[in-house]
């Protein structure tokens, strides 16, 4: 099973896990780790990054999902890519991290694994009010 890694920034990972948890049931391959308020240092937080990813990192690889694109958390994760196997994605979301959990257990590697759960999250923003006007016509 492919490891997911959640950075975001304060308690935006724990309760992304706890809710995902309450769907998909207790999740051996999920981890996180927070940019807190007094941690405002990026060399830190990649120094986390690093050392998580050299615990649970392996052949297949490992799928960071991040809160949004140019924040620290992403700003610290992908440097990451030069020394390990790992795809970043921003914007993580609960449907974007249920697809990742669901998927992490068939994917051949970390890339199918990021394209399927990227396809999967495009597809979960929608105007819900539009979809239901639409199909009540």
């Amino acid at each position: 099973m492919i490891k997911i890694l959640i950075v975001s920034h304060c308690g935006l990972t724990e309760e992304l896990i706890k809710t995902a948890e309450v769907i998909a049931g207790k999740q051996e391959n999920l981890f996180s780790i927070q940019k807190t308020i007094d941690d405002d240092n990026l060399c830190s937080l990649q120094e986390r990054i690093s050392k998580i990813l050299e615990e649970i990192n392996d052949e297949k690889g490992t799928l960071i999902l991040t809160d949004m694109l140019g924040g620290t958390p992403c700003n610290a994760a992908v440097p990451m890519c030069k020394k390990f196997n790992i795809e970043v994605l921003t914007g993580v979301n609960l449907p974007m991290l249920l697809s990742a959990l669901f998927t992490s257990r068939t994917a051949a590697n970390v890339k199918e694994l990021a394209d399927k759960v990227l396809a999967d999250s495009k597809k979960s923003i929608v105007n819900a009010k539009e979809l239901l006007l639409a199909r009540l016509k």
